[in-house]
């Protein structure tokens, strides 16, 4: 009885939190545990980490919901998706739509959407990051004859739903948009457009081949030392905010059909190098 209340009262606690965190996981019950524990090293604010589970068979859809109820996550099962929407995006995109309208839309601080395999890997603030700002996220953008189509990605995705207006027509559908084919966030276009006062910013993903291979460069951009040797070493990753989030790429569904030993050095290289951020920081701080 006594665990249960505690159980019941950290889940009444977390509900609270001014940051809810909304992430999508199809595989990977592991990369759960490392977002427990980025976050609970890395991240300054008050928060509710929160899984969505979209797991391809009951196998999976178990080891998820058990890695769940070990770190004390809530996780919701995304609804079973149609013959005609089980490819990676449209998959994606009915696991959004289906997570804003089962806690989204009726969170009232800062809403953050972060792909599975998208770690903090230094100390950082969404809120502050969202002062000056009602919608920060990933740029992506397409060509439609004359005009340019300016969207979100949801891989990385920060929201003051306090004070964002049309909340409810938020939409993170792909498809097509003025004619050009998009990928999931393509429709964020029209939310952006029909509410031109929102004051947005949109950073762009940093293409891991464009990264210099000059250390001195690296770091008067901003990255730290641990990120400046892996970039160095591994060009297997991506940053983001100058190494405060690391990306995996694919790490959940592993669509390019990367290798076991290719991934065996992959996860290796990132647990190692989460463990020497979380050692640096403790240090500094």
């Amino acid at each position: 009885m006594k665990k249960l209340f505690l159980l019941l009262f950290v889940i009444a606690c977390s509900m609270n939190a001014k940051v809810l965190i909304m992430t999508y996981v199809h595989s990977r019950p592991d990369f759960i545990e490392l977002h427990v524990k980025t976050f609970k090293h890395f991240l300054k604010d008050d928060y509710e980490y929160v899984v969505f589970n979209d797991a391809p068979n009951a196998k999976m859809k178990s080891q998820i919901e058990q890695t769940c109820q070990i770190h004390k996550v809530r996780c919701f099962r995304v609804p079973n998706h149609k013959p005609n929407r089980q490819d990676p995006g449209s998959r994606h995109m009915d696991g959004i739509k289906f997570s804003f309208e089962a806690v989204g839309f009726d969170h009232d601080h800062t809403l953050v959407m972060i792909d599975a395999d998208m770690f903090l890997v230094r100390p950082f603030s969404i809120v502050n990051c969202l002062k000056d700002h009602d919608f920060v996220g990933i740029r992506q953008h397409r060509k439609a004859k004359d005009k340019m189509i300016l969207y979100a990605a949801p891989s990385l995705a920060f929201m003051n739903m306090n004070t964002l207006p049309s909340k409810k027509s938020i939409n993170f559908e792909g498809g097509y948009v003025e004619g050009a084919a998009v990928d999931v966030g393509g429709h964020m276009y029209y939310y952006f457009k029909q509410n031109p006062d929102v004051r947005l910013k949109l950073i762009d993903a940093v293409g891991v081949s464009s990264l210099s291979s000059d250390a001195d460069r690296l770091m008067a951009l901003g990255y730290d030392q641990n990120t400046t040797d892996l970039i160095l070493t591994s060009r297997r990753f991506e940053y983001y905010f100058n190494g405060i989030f690391i990306h995996y790429y694919a790490g959940g569904s592993n669509w390019p059909g990367y290798s076991a030993e290719f991934l065996a050095e992959k996860n290796k290289a990132l647990y190692e190098f989460v463990d020497k951020q979380i050692a640096f920081y403790e240090r500094e701080c």
